[in-house]
């Protein structure tokens, strides 16, 4: 994805064609039963992509006092489809 991020981008997943980008930290592309957190907000119209961390991450954010250049460095965040976002999902809930 080189280009900027709007509300109708759309991305190709060789697994799930084309879909709308989702967003996770690096240990929840492999992991297994690392945790799964969501913010709480609804999405934002203009920006309504989907997003979850690890307890790992949960924790580090906590101690930082939110999202700040630490959290976000450990967080290491990945684009990712909404179909493969799901599938992560049900491995770390």
């Amino acid at each position: 994805m080189s280009n900027p991020l709007n509300k109708d981008s759309k991305m190709e997943c060789s697994r799930h064609g084309l879909r709308s980008p989702a967003f996770i930290c690096k240990h929840l592309q492999h992991g297994e039963q690392v945790g799964f957190f969501e913010p709480e907000d609804a999405p934002e119209p203009d920006w309504p992509f989907k997003n979850a961390w690890c307890s790992e991450c949960e924790a580090v954010a906590i101690e930082q006092g939110g999202w700040n250049d630490i959290s976000e460095a450990f967080a290491q965040v990945m684009t990712i489809c909404e179909g493969c976002f799901e599938e992560i999902r049900q491995r770390n809930v």
